[in-house]
């Protein structure tokens, strides 16, 4: 520890060096604490422009809106496009892969399927298409019950499919 210095009537002990790492050290963990507002306003710890995102083309046949990141346990959806001509017979069988149903808890679908089967690695929900020439949409509303990466699997019967990731945080 160096001498004291006299400064008038006073004894001040100075470290010069302690105190610019110190300054240092406080302008790196404001720079941090900045990033990290600007991740979570962005969507990269939620919702927000980042996390948004969408599998499979406009105008497709099967289109899914969704967001990248999730919360455990938080609130969420997954809206689904039908495009137009998919209703044969009034109906569209939609399928969901078993490991993504397990991995939530599933609160409601709009609208809600006429049945609900179970056939192997994934359900099918089966939904009425009233205007089988105009397009429609199925939303999914759950909570991820698992953190970390979720794949999320889901197709039309006989038709496209999609495939894409969430990541669920803590």
């Amino acid at each position: 520890m160096p001498e004291p210095e006299r400064v008038g009537d006073i004894e001040v002990s100075q470290d010069i060096e302690h105190q610019r790492l110190e300054w240092k050290i406080e302008r790196v963990c404001w720079v941090v604490m900045a990033l990290v507002v600007f991740a979570a306003l962005a969507g990269l710890l939620g919702h927000g422009p980042l996390s948004r995102a969408e599998a499979g083309e406009r105008g497709s046949a099967l289109r899914a809106a969704y967001h990248r990141f999730e919360r455990y346990q938080g609130p969420t959806a997954i809206r689904l496009h039908l495009g137009p001509g998919l209703g044969g017979g009034g109906q569209v069988r939609l399928w969901v892969a078993r490991s993504f149903v397990e991995n939530i808890e599933l609160h409601h679908i709009d609208p809600e399927p006429l049945v609900v089967e179970a056939a192997g690695d994934r359900f099918v929900y089966v939904f009425r298409v009233t205007e089988a020439g105009r397009p429609t949409s199925v939303t999914y509303h759950y909570e991820p019950n698992r953190y970390g990466r979720m794949p999320v699997s889901l197709g039309i019967e006989g038709g496209p499919e999609l495939a894409f990731r969430q990541f669920i945080y803590p």
